[in-house]
């Protein structure tokens, strides 16, 4: 195991002032290994596998949260040309909304990772160059100049926010009045977000701290943050259903995690194991939940 210094979360805290260096860095570290040794069948998702009814494949699967994007950029209320990840990973969302939706003439993707740029670029489909754009920038802090949109979304990229406010309030300035902003990630349960009793609460900020989420709050706390910025809620789902805990693999982590322990924290590829088995615990537990939620923007 390679001993990388895992910034800006050191044992015991997620630093909210780092967040962003820290997010960064887990990416430029871990994407190449996300895609080397993660199972999604050859899409590039560097999102979870969702297995709604009908869903016979694990091709599907990974597809299952890009195909819940497409649909709701086709009930927008306004029309939509011009769409934008945020936190888009190396673009495979988007390279399958421009398959889907073939009238879509812009889609951009912003991520804090320089390396998943590059490796975005280098994924465009021969020919497309002109609809597809990607840039390394913090989607809180984007120019409505160069990133307006009629859509906006992102897929378990909410969560590494520094904090909901700031990401309300900058996709606001990016969407017309009718503009939707859609989020698929994780979120608190309520309980969770009222008071856990120690063994609990450790797990949760296990989960929060090694993966970088310091905007991992309960649904309440969002659409407050959302509201504050002028934007509505529109739609809820629940996707937990959907989701394969206790696979075969996810087995092998926990085991491992359980005889490796505290040492491997303050390792980017360490703290990436236990963050991950932590994930499947809190759900297990009822702490969080796999949610879509879109908003409207006033």
């Amino acid at each position: 195991m390679e001993a990388e210094t895992a910034p800006g979360a050191g044992p015991g805290r997620l630093d909210p002032g780092g967040a962003v260096a820290a997010v960064r860095a887990y990416y430029e570290r871990n994407t190449r290994r996300f895609l080397r040794w993660g199972r999604d069948a050859g899409t590039a998702n560097l999102h979870a596998a969702l297995w709604p009814p009908g869903t016979k494949r694990l091709s599907q699967a990974m597809q299952a949260a890009n195909e819940l994007i497409a649909r709701e950029i086709e009930d927008s209320p306004v029309p939509v040309g011009c769409v934008l990840d945020l936190g888009c990973g190396v673009g495979a969302s988007l390279f399958y909304l421009g398959r889907r939706l073939p009238a879509l003439v812009s889609l951009t993707g912003v991520t804090l990772s320089p390396s998943q740029v590059r490796l975005a670029r280098r994924f465009i489909p021969p020919g497309a160059a002109a609809r597809f754009r990607f840039a390394a920038a913090d989607f809180t802090e984007l120019d409505p100049g160069r990133f307006a949109c009629d859509f906006a979304f992102a897929i378990e990229a909410f969560a590494h926010a520094p904090g909901a406010p700031a990401f309300f309030r900058a996709a606001a300035r990016l969407l017309p009045p009718g503009g939707r902003l859609a989020l698929i990630d994780d979120v608190l349960e309520e309980r969770a977000a009222t008071g856990l009793d120690p063994a609990a609460a450790a797990l949760l900020d296990t989960y929060r701290r090694c993966w970088r989420l310091p905007a991992l709050i309960a649904e309440g706390a969002i659409a407050q943050a959302a509201a504050a910025a002028g934007m509505r809620r529109v739609r809820r789902r629940d996707l937990t259903p959907w989701l394969r805990l206790r696979r075969p693999r996810d087995r092998a982590i926990a085991l491992f995690v359980r005889l490796a322990g505290p040492r491997l924290l303050g390792t980017l590829y360490g703290e990436m194991l236990l963050g991950g088995d932590a994930k499947q615990r809190c759900y297990r537990a009822g702490l969080t939940a796999y949610r879509l939620l879109v908003f409207e923007a006033s």
